[in-house]
């Protein structure tokens, strides 16, 4: 008989705990799955593409929702440098990329910000919620509150501090592939123009 009370308190307590942690993951779940997916968003934006295929869709007048950010860049300078305002090359060159990179930071960089910042509150707040579920547990002397109480409040802020780490760590290092992006898209406009100077030259 006391085996039974002991299996039905252990089962209480591990449906206690494990309600309570999976209330904590739910909250921290959608702004985490909401970066992420702008993460992969970003990823196919900045993606590389070859000089062959970056001609032919180049051509293309309009722009395709979702397209690599390499075509704006390419389709953006030269157009700019087609109408000859009189600004400098390198002026035009360099307003093109910023360009592109607000563009970028509009629609990714910031938006992942955000939901990155919510979790560290999302965490504290679980956590604040666990102790004084625990201080009234303690209070109620009720043992399976206490450990729903701690599993809210140690999950809630373990899983918040992840998933804040891995949002915050695949804008930095998406930003990185924008950046190599845009040079290899420079790259290849001044191979480009180098090309057609020595055919004019010649």
């Amino acid at each position: 008989m006391a085996g039974l009370t002991v299996t039905e308190t252990l089962t209480s307590d591990l449906l206690v705990t494990c309600g309570l942690s999976a209330l904590s993951l739910a909250a921290v779940w959608f702004p985490l799955y909401r970066g992420l997916r702008l993460c992969l968003e970003a990823r196919a934006a900045t993606r590389r593409i070859e000089g062959a295929e970056l001609r032919r869709r180049m051509e293309q007048t309009a722009a395709a929702p979702g397209e690599p950010l390499a075509l704006l860049m390419v389709r953006t300078l030269v157009r700019s440098l087609r109408e000859g305002t009189g600004h400098p090359r390198e002026f035009i060159v360099d307003a093109t990329k910023q360009y592109v990179v607000n563009e970028y930071d509009a629609h990714y960089a910031r938006p992942i910000s955000m939901y990155a910042n919510l979790l560290p509150p999302i965490g504290f707040i679980g956590t604040t919620v666990g102790l004084l579920i625990l201080f009234v547990s303690m209070h109620l002397a009720e043992a399976s509150l206490e450990l729903g109480a701690l599993a809210i409040a140690l999950t809630s802020s373990i899983f918040a501090l992840i998933g804040f780490s891995t949002l915050e760590g695949l804008k930095i290092r998406l930003y990185g592939r924008l950046l190599a992006c845009l040079d290899e898209v420079l790259d290849l406009q001044r191979r480009s123009e180098e090309r057609a100077n020595a055919k004019a030259g010649s």
